[in-house]
């Protein structure tokens, strides 16, 4: 059993349907009652009576046996849900216990991951641009302006970029230079509704450990591999040096690697993140 925190239903869905693609519906249940009798009798003419003054002696032993079945039908309706189309995924998923180039492409399932959102604060300012608030903004000769449809086509790609810790147990083996790094990273695309399931919040995931499910993509640098999955980050312009005492977009940048915990040239995992379930036991 499990608890389910994210999906990524589309890639879920294709993968369970390479698994198995035939959908169960409906199951029929059969019930089988059955039933037997048994009836013993033996006897003799009594002495005493008339008939045994006439007849010999008489001897007589009755035995009947009878049985009865029946057979019932239950018919279930099976309901199909998210988890129930995840299972066979998590089923089909490896508990990981190295990560190195012979893992690359593998369907990984990894247990006690703690995570934390790397650009909260770019997020953050995301989500009032795309929130309606800029919608019919008087502009002189333009009229009403929607500039909220105007990011939207922009920022449609944004997406919560979170970093994690793999558990000690992961980290023993390190036989070889490419499993030197005990960080990963992967993105959630970012919808101004129902980003999780189940009524969590982006929030929720940095609390506690967690279990991720998801295909490993490699080793990259965090600067390398942040360019390319973060859509914020390269519409930002290139402001003043950072020694200069003035707050940029830069400075918030820098922000938010101190909050993941992760320098520029540090090396971490990536994820393609299917799910990211909590286990119940």
């Amino acid at each position: 059993m499990f608890n389910l925190y994210y999906l990524n239903y589309t890639k879920a869905f294709e993968i369970a349907m390479q698994i198995d693609n035939k959908v169960l519906e409906k199951q029929t249940k059969e019930r089988n009652f059955e039933g037997s009798a048994d009836l013993n009798a033996s006897g003799e003419t009594p002495e005493i009576s008339l008939l045994s003054k006439i007849l010999p002696k008489l001897n007589a032993d009755i035995s009947v046996h009878g049985s009865k079945a029946t057979r019932a039908e239950d018919t279930l309706k099976v309901v199909s849900t998210k988890s129930t189309i995840l299972n066979p995924v998590i089923q089909k998923s490896v508990e990981v216990r190295k990560l190195g180039i012979e893992q690359v492409g593998k369907l990984l399932k990894i247990r006690d991951v703690s995570l934390k959102i790397a650009n909260q604060q770019d997020i953050s300012g995301t989500k009032i641009l795309l929130s309606g608030l800029l919608k019919d903004i008087p502009v002189d000769g333009l009229g009403q302006m929607d500039f909220g449809a105007l990011f939207n086509v922009f920022l449609k790609d944004a997406s919560y970029i979170v970093s994690g810790k793999l558990p000690e147990k992961v980290n023993k083996d390190r036989r070889d230079s490419e499993n030197s790094t005990d960080r990963l990273l992967f993105k959630i695309p970012m919808q101004m509704e129902q980003e999780m399931e189940n009524s969590y919040s982006i929030s929720d995931l940095e609390i506690g450990p967690v279990t991720l499910i998801g295909i490993y993509r490699g080793i990259f640098k965090y600067k390398d591999i942040r360019k390319k999955i973060d859509i914020i980050s390269q519409m930002q312009t290139e402001k003043e040096p950072i020694d200069i005492d003035v707050e940029t977009d830069e400075e918030q940048d820098n922000k938010s690697d101190s909050l993941a915990e992760l320098g520029p040239d540090d090396d971490v995992h990536y994820i393609d993140v299917i799910a990211i379930i909590q286990e119940l036991f």
